[in-house]
């Protein structure tokens, strides 16, 4: 994810993780990003299926402006897996592919809050019942999946910290016969997405 961060921070701080921080008043224009990594891990609940699907652990790249408070990042998530009732009582499966879209995520970092906006798409590459799975080899949204995330002001910077978000899916298509059923169950209700993002050394 590419995450713009701006914030006040406070003249005088030696240290992020200390003082939850970073020095921007005083930093040069035009002085080189800060870059930051951060393994992300999470979840989004599909309010449709009543199914929570996993999130990562996968990497995620930001390079943050010390002048203007502007970040960038990149997200890498791994295909999960997500198990519910299907018409609440046949057992059924999915994997999900969800993958970054149209350059970096953006945002701002003000006051130690996170917010930051993007679109991905979202693939569904296996359904299957009682363990065995049909693979979906080109079902996918139609359109990018926009997605806005903010955290709460303890975001710190070098450590991470939570973000959390809604969005709407839009149709899938190229799914065979399951096509109609999956926008039946998952497109129009409001999903939510949490992730976590913790620093690494």
């Amino acid at each position: 994810m590419r995450v713009q961060i701006s914030r006040s921070f406070t003249a005088g701080a030696a240290a992020v993780t200390a003082c939850g921080a970073l020095l921007i008043a005083g930093t040069p224009a035009g002085a080189a990003p800060l870059e930051l990594t951060y393994t992300a891990t999470g979840s989004t609940h599909l309010a449709g299926l009543e199914a929570d699907l996993p999130l990562g652990p996968g990497p995620t790249d930001a390079d943050l402006d010390l002048g203007t408070g502007e970040l960038t990042a990149e997200i890498t998530l791994p295909e999960s897996r997500t198990e519910f009732n299907l018409l609440g009582f046949l057992p059924t499966h999915a994997k999900v592919k969800i993958e970054q879209l149209g350059g970096p995520l953006t945002g701002t970092y003000q006051e130690g809050i996170v917010t930051v906006s993007g679109e991905f798409s979202v693939a569904i590459t296996e359904v299957g019942h009682f363990g065995i799975g049909i693979p979906m080899p080109d079902c996918q949204t139609s359109a990018p999946v926009e997605i806005e995330l903010a955290s709460d002001d303890s975001f710190l910077p070098a450590e991470g910290g939570t973000l959390t978000g809604t969005y709407q899916l839009p149709r899938f298509e190229n799914c065979s016969f399951d096509t109609e059923i999956i926008n039946a169950l998952v497109v129009g209700p409001e999903h939510s997405i949490t992730i976590d993002l913790a620093g690494t050394a």
